[in-house]
């Protein structure tokens, strides 16, 4: 029974030992590469060999001194291998549970359970890195709902399903910014790496066969460059976003999704704190977004900046449809409201500013590159464009007890709040906002580790006094602010 102290499977002291490795392996190749002579080789090996032998033993002993069991309402874990400790979540804290399976996990037909509060930390409140399935199911029975989940569990249906069709994987993947981490990551692995590249040799031989000139030698290299790393990139969305899905089962969304690595998120509406809609700059003109949820709780585990992803990637005509079936307290709302004409040129000045850090990096490369390194003033134009095009998206609506607010950085956001789930809300105004008679509303939610906010700039002040009297109507947590630029 759940009831008594348990151990997890004792391949979570493997899967410790593995964490452990993993956090030291790098420094560890670094040291041999770099070390001095064959003698510092030899001692360094056996060291290393004396080290991960110690660290096997601990993951053991970490495995064994684990265990875990409900009571009192609380799930109640000790642990720790020299000094113990113990840590109680009450049942009324927790706010999702996650059931993810490794490729190490799914051998022994085991899964990892991690339990998430509002304000846990940095990392899950309490995770269980290898426990059977059924076992995790019912632990995720008795600690997502009351005492009688489980004899509700067994009569009640499937209400709503949402599944990813393979269109829309595809483009997810190849619309995904997780394509520029990929061609980062490579470029900075050709700068490292460069000069043990046989560049010319690959040259050479191409030239023996097709006759290329140096320059489209370069633009074939891009572009299979950029081919490959484009697949790659919607290589790993797959395995991240295949098989998601969605199903609604009275007050709880169970989110799946995972290819290899497979993860089950458990949210009860009560839990849900904000929507928030996403549009990066390819998928915008395409009429894309991704949806998100944002809960009271969250880890760095979870990725997303702390927020789950409901639909990974929908028609936006349809975002309103979805959340009438999963999430019927939320609607997407045309905003009607945006910041005036007057607020546009501190759009653009902000726009710029965020380049003008690359002005002494454009005047070094000038002197050195002549003509060339003037280029780099473009940068400037185009954060004026940037600037303006957040001008044109930030805006707010209100209909009935729901705020929402739209914004942009790069990517254009809209958050849909519930007055009722608004932690906070500050209205500030700076001493040159006075003058053009605007002003800034942001809100805050409880989310993550310290809670997240959402700031539209600019608004016309009585825009901000609208929105300020709407939510004091009700609550009286609120901050006024006049700060200085």
């Amino acid at each position: 029974m759940i009831f008594e102290p348990r151990r997890m499977h004792p391949v979570a002291g493997f899967l410790s030992f593995l964490k452990q490795l993993k956090e030291i392996i790098l420094p560890f190749i670094f040291l041999f590469f770099v070390g001095p002579g064959d003698d510092f080789e030899t001692y360094y090996l056996l060291g290393a060999c004396v080290v991960i032998f110690l660290m096997l033993v601990f993951g053991i002993l970490h495995w064994y001194r684990y265990t875990y069991r409900i009571e009192n309402g609380e799930l109640r874990i000790e642990y720790g291998v020299f000094i113990r400790k113990k840590r109680f979540i009450p049942i009324e804290r927790i706010q999702t549970i996650d059931v993810s399976a490794g490729i190490i996990q799914r051998i022994f037909g085991l899964v990892k359970l991690q339990v998430e509060t509002a304000g846990g930390g940095m990392q899950a409140e309490a995770v269980l890195t290898a426990i059977k399935e059924e076992e995790a199911n019912q632990l995720r029975e008795l600690l997502s709902r009351s005492k009688n989940h489980q004899e509700e569990i067994e009569t009640q249906h499937t209400r709503v399903t949402y599944q990813i069709t393979p269109k829309e994987l595809l483009i997810l993947a190849s619309t995904s910014g997780g394509i520029g981490i990929v061609i980062s990551g490579v470029l900075a692995f050709l700068s490292q790496f460069a000069e043990y590249l046989p560049f010319e040799k690959l040259y050479n031989t191409i030239e023996k066969y097709v006759s290329l000139s140096i320059l489209i030698y370069i633009i074939v290299l891009i572009a299979l460059f950029l081919f490959i790393a484009w697949f790659v990139g919607i290589l790993i969305m797959t395995l991240r976003y295949a098989n998601f899905t969605v199903v609604k089962r009275e007050d709880e969304l169970f989110i799946a999704r995972g290819l290899i690595e497979k993860k089950q998120t458990t949210i009860p509406l009560t839990r849900i704190q904000a929507i928030r809609i996403g549009e990066n700059l390819i998928r915008q003109p395409l009429g894309y977004a991704t949806v998100y949820i944002e809960s009271a709780g969250g880890s760095l585990d979870k990725g997303e900046d702390f927020s789950t992803v409901l639909f990974p990637l929908v028609k936006k005509s349809a975002i309103n449809d979805l959340l009438q079936h999963f999430v019927p307290d939320y609607q997407m709302q045309d905003v009607e409201n945006f910041v005036p004409p007057k607020a546009k040129w501190r759009y653009m000045f902000r726009g710029m500013l965020f380049f003008i850090i690359f002005v002494p990096a454009i005047v070094m490369l000038s002197y050195v590159f002549s003509a060339w390194g003037y280029l780099g003033l473009l940068l400037l134009p185009i954060g004026a464009i940037l600037g303006y095009s957040r001008y044109k998206v930030a805006g707010w609506s209100i209909v009935d007890d729901q705020l929402t607010l739209q914004f942009r950085f790069f990517s254009k956001v809209t958050v849909l709040h519930h007055k009722k789930r608004i932690q906070s809300m500050d209205k500030k105004q700076s001493f040159l906002q006075r003058k053009k008679e605007l002003g800034s509303v942001r809100t805050f939610i409880k989310s993550a580790v310290t809670g997240k906010g959402f700031e539209v700039k600019d608004l016309d002040d009585s825009d901000c006094w609208v929105i300020w009297e709407w939510y004091t109507k009700r609550n009286k947590n609120l901050t006024e602010e006049i700060t200085v630029e």
